[in-house]
């Protein structure tokens, strides 16, 4: 009997440590992640190889609080009809500012993106930058997503 429930035991130990180290998350949301109908919707404007303009649009959504944003942003590049994260050019370990954005209920908000430093001039393709959106009620009591918007880098 004790050989079972040590079996069982090892058994329990080994599966819970292979779906911890099976983790291949980049540290970015996937696109199969909760997606909330936050009314937020994210276009972008004045697209060169090095940057653009990030227009943010909330109107309606649901159970919203407080949206916030960050400095942080990724960019993915489509190939074969999915979309990876393109790597960043610099070897050094990357930090944002953590400073919040709030986005107001039923307005306008742009940012503009300068990513030649993280990604240097991008190439002719099809592109998406993402940012993280947090729907703040209070401490510990928050929910987050990834918005994209998709763009063209052409000739």
């Amino acid at each position: 009997m004790k050989r079972i429930i040590a079996i069982a035991l090892l058994s329990i130990f080994v599966l819970a440590l292979v779906s911890c180290g099976s983790n291949t998350d980049s540290g970015q949301p996937s696109d199969n992640d909760m997606q909330y109908d936050w009314g937020i919707t994210l276009t972008a404007e004045n697209v060169t190889p090095s940057g653009l303009t990030l227009v943010c649009e909330q109107s309606g959504g649901e159970n919203i609080a407080q949206l916030e944003t960050g400095e942080e942003f990724v960019v993915q590049r489509k190939k074969n009809s999915k979309w990876k994260d393109v790597k960043y050019i610099t070897k050094e370990e990357v930090g944002w500012l953590a400073m919040a954005r709030i986005i107001p209920k039923g307005e306008k908000s742009t940012f503009d993106v300068d990513w030649e430093w993280l990604y240097g001039k991008l190439s002719v393709g099809e592109y998406r930058i993402g940012k993280e959106f947090m729907n703040f009620r209070g401490t510990g009591d928050f929910d987050e997503q990834v918005i994209y918007a998709e763009f063209s880098i052409k000739e």
